[in-house]
This record gives structure tokens, C-alpha cells and sequence, in this order.
């Protein structure tokens, strides 16, 4: 195996660690309709997420409308057991339910280039 091969092996393990669902995204007893919302845009690009740092108050159904504009993304949010590929210039939205205060980080799930593994953020449940 040369270099290349293993550091892309190396990625690609590291991408699939990390998988520590705590919540359902969605708890099936949810009542959407009477729990406060909120939408957040975010883009993924050049080996960041922007925004980086996402707060929202605890009890909310967020729904995160990520586009990425220079190439394929992922995003993970091992905490509630999401993972969805972003593919360029095709808008995704992604909901979870903030139930519990916390710190919660997501990365890009899919392999993106040499700055792939310090795509990352965070998102505060307060």
C-alpha cells in the first residue's frame, strides 16, 4: 500500500467513527404543532460550515437548511442519529428536536478533500 492509499483508508475509518446516537431526531410523540420552531441556513464549503457554532433554545424543532456550494458535503450529527450527504447547489433540510441542554458537535460525513476532517461545528442547546 502506498501513502495515498492508506491516508484515504485512514479517512475513511475515521469518517465512520463517532456514531453515538443519544435522541431520536424526531421523538415519534412530538407535537410539531405546538412547540417552537426555527430554521437556520447554513452552506458547506472549502472544509467549513458556516455558521461553525449554532445556538437554539432547548424545546425546539430546528430545522437546519444546509447547501453546499463547492462540491459534495455531509453532515453529521452523531447525537441524533443523523448523517445526510449534501450534494452541490441541492439545498437539504435536516430537523432534530432540542429536548436536552448540551453541546453538540456535527462534521462533514463524506470525504471532501485534504481539509475534510476539520469540518466541523457545534451546535448549543440551551
Amino acid at each position: 500500500m502506498n501513502v495515498k492509499s492508506i491516508c484515504v483508508a485512514f479517512l475513511l475509518l475515521f469518517s465512520a467513527c463517532g456514531s453515538s446516537k443519544q435522541f431520536d431526531a424526531i421523538p415519534s410523540d412530538l407535537d410539531r404543532q405546538n412547540v417552537p420552531k426555527e430554521t437556520i441556513d447554513m452552506t458547506a464549503e472549502s472544509y467549513k460550515f458556516t455558521p461553525e457554532v449554532i445556538r437554539v433554545k432547548v424545546g425546539t424543532l430546528v430545522a437546519l437548511r444546509i447547501k453546499a456550494i463547492d462540491g459534495t458535503h455531509g453532515f453529521k450529527l452523531s447525537d441524533f442519529g443523523i448523517d445526510e450527504r449534501l450534494d452541490e447547489d441541492e439545498p437539504k433540510t435536516v430537523e432534530f428536536y432540542a429536548s436536552k441542554k448540551g453541546d453538540y458537535s456535527f462534521r462533514c460525513s463524506h470525504l471532501c478533500g485534504i481539509g475534510h476532517l476539520g469540518m466541523t461545528g457545534r451546535i448549543i442547546v440551551e
